[in-house]
């Protein structure tokens, strides 16, 4: 379901930050986040943390070799012991699909000590079947994209790995906002892309199922948002030049997408180092303040489109170094503020 209250322009981390201790990243995350935090990903913690790896581990025939920085399905052994995960997605058994805390720790740091009393929603973040299996090799570097019945047992996993997520998360904040991070996305509209949109529509849709909050999702590059609106999809995060490409070809199924309940996640803060020391708060308010004069141009609703929008950074802070990724956090919410107050949402 979407949100139980209108986030009007709150900040939303992506969730990676380049830390490797869980406990300094969950402070740094809640000292920005307001009343939505995401649980801090550690990317640089182990290569286990790493978001395709964190994401499928433990799926059938997974092979980790964290030595030689590789990751891939032995085919064999994943035939052996698919009928395991296809009985746990059917009566979705979702500890099937458990994360330890030495695979997510700052998961269960976040679920230790809780979320904190001004919390209103815990965002959980999972790479999507479609960047899942353009990456995920068999023993062969044969992507597992073009194996049907693989690509169907990466959603069902990441069905029932959202799902147990989100149990994790709904312990500590009255709402949860499960994204699905398709950073890949655009391969789709590649002629060599094996599938059409409606098999793609259809493994998100099928991952997007096990969530009970806000299903959301995360996309970059040369994306048709229209596309995924017409998904279950409750909250769409892409960043500001996809949306500004959007809004040069035309605004209806964004106003209809927002007329029933869509929300919108604007990543306006930049995620590279050498940007983010060349902005300010100001700057990128100002670049927001054109975005919307140019959605308002194309006739979407002002003010529907402020109360049904979060402010999120560009792409993944989890690669910069930590004093680039304070800052991002740091301008983050120093722009949702300063937008909060020009458009009187305080």
């Amino acid at each position: 379901m979407p949100l139980p209250f209108y986030p009007a322009c709150l900040p939303l981390s992506l969730g990676a930050l380049p830390y490797r201790s869980a406990v300094q990243a969950l402070d740094v995350a809640r000292r920005y986040a307001g009343t939505l935090l995401a649980w801090p990903q550690l990317p640089q913690r182990s290569f286990r943390e790493q978001c395709l790896v964190q994401s499928i581990i433990g799926f059938p025939g997974l092979v980790v070799d964290a030595a030689a920085f590789r990751v891939y399905v032995d085919r064999r052994e994943a035939e052996r012991r698919l009928d395991a995960l296809l009985l746990a997605y059917l009566e979705h058994t979702i500890d099937y699909a458990a994360l330890s805390a030495d695979d997510a720790a700052g998961l269960a740091e976040i679920v230790r000590i809780g979320g904190g009393r001004d919390l209103r929603a815990v965002k959980g973040q999972i790479l999507g079947p479609i960047s899942v299996a353009l990456q995920m090799t068999d023993e062969h570097e044969q992507p597992l994209i073009y194996d049907d019945m693989l690509f169907d047992a990466i959603a069902h996993m990441l069905r029932l790995r959202v799902a147990w997520q989100e149990l994790r998360l709904s312990e500590i904040a009255p709402a949860t906002i499960m994204c699905i991070d398709e950073p890949l996305l655009e391969a789709v509209a590649s002629p060599f892309f094996p599938h059409d949109w409606d098999r793609v529509a259809g493994q998100i849709d099928d991952v997007l199922a096990g969530i009970s909050g806000c299903r959301a999702l995360y996309t970059r590059g040369n994306v048709d948002l229209n596309h995924l609106m017409h998904t279950s999809v409750e909250l769409l995060i892409a960043e500001s030049a996809v949306y500004r490409r959007l809004c040069a070809s035309g605004c209806d199924e964004l106003s209809a997408f927002l007329e029933r309940g869509g929300m919108v996640g604007i990543g306006i803060i930049p995620s590279d180092a050498n940007r983010l020391a060349s902005v300010s708060v100001d700057s990128l308010f100002e670049e927001f303040a054109s975005l919307l004069d140019d959605f308002t141009s194309q006739g979407v609703a002002r003010d529907r489109m402020l109360q049904q929008m979060v402010i999120s950074p560009a792409q993944s802070l989890g690669y910069l170094d930590s004093a680039s990724a304070e800052r991002a956090l740091y301008l983050l919410a120093g722009v949702s503020q300063r937008i909060r107050e020009e458009y009187a949402l305080i």
